[in-house]
């Protein structure tokens, strides 16, 4: 898991803000899969983003971005490239019904971060600064990993994720290879 936020980190840093936040989308899934394998996708999403992102940033709630939202954000911009969660499926049931776009504020000139307003029909448009959704998600990780250290299945599970292996047999001995098991 520290290959995946470190590679968030690192193209924040780089103001590679898609590749970050199209990363960042995908750490609820890989945490929720580890904790509740047995649970659908957006039960499990939803329930990380309830017990380790919401209860640490808690002012996200206060415009309208809950777990479904942001399930339905990851939706729409991971298999569609759209912000619109309002259209996704998991919206139906969420807040994210009246929310039409949650745009990603970038660049140095004019920071803006949980920013709502509303349109004549009732609709909300919330701007997010990139990088701080990226870091909040990256620190919410980090608390999920700190409380899962003792858990050893958590712990061979997070070992088996995605990273750089310098020794793959019989492939490659020295070379770097990003390593993914299907």
């Amino acid at each position: 898991m520290h290959f995946i936020l470190n590679a968030i980190e690192g193209a924040v840093q780089q103001g590679q803000y898609l590749p970050a936040l199209v990363t960042a989308l995908t750490v609820p899934d890989i945490a929720g899969v580890i904790d509740s394998p047995s649970a659908g996708s957006q039960s499990r999403y939803a329930k990380w983003i309830d017990d380790w992102f919401s209860p640490n940033f808690p002012n996200y709630l206060n415009h309208e971005i809950d777990d479904l939202a942001i399930y339905a954000l990851r939706c729409k911009l991971l298999h569609e490239g759209l912000s619109d969660p309002s259209q996704a499926p998991a919206a139906r049931r969420s807040v994210a019904a009246r929310k039409r776009l949650i745009a990603f504020n970038v660049g140095a000139e004019v920071v803006m971060h949980l920013v709502t307003s509303e349109d004549a029909s009732g609709d909300s448009w919330t701007v997010l600064r990139a990088e701080i959704f990226c870091f909040d998600i990256i620190a919410a990780a980090n608390s999920w990993i700190e409380a899962r250290k003792d858990d050893l299945a958590a712990m061979q599970a997070l070992n088996a994720l995605v990273d750089i292996r310098m020794d793959v047999p019989p492939l490659s001995r020295g070379v770097p290879l990003i390593c993914a098991a299907i």
